[in-house]
């Protein structure tokens, strides 16, 4: 997220902020689970080959 130069906030502005936030780190947590999830498929399909 880029650097904003933010001034005269108010709490509803400061609220919204703050949930786009917690949907980006959502968003990550999910991408993250999901490379995990293809990591642990190939480590197993790499298993069963052996």
């Amino acid at each position: 997220m880029k650097n904003l130069k933010i001034k005269n906030l108010d709490e509803k502005d400061i609220e919204n902020l703050k949930q786009i936030k917690i949907i980006e780190l959502e968003e990550m947590n999910i991408q993250d689970l999901k490379i995990l999830k293809v990591k642990i498929e190939t480590a197993i399909d790499s298993k069963e080959k052996e």
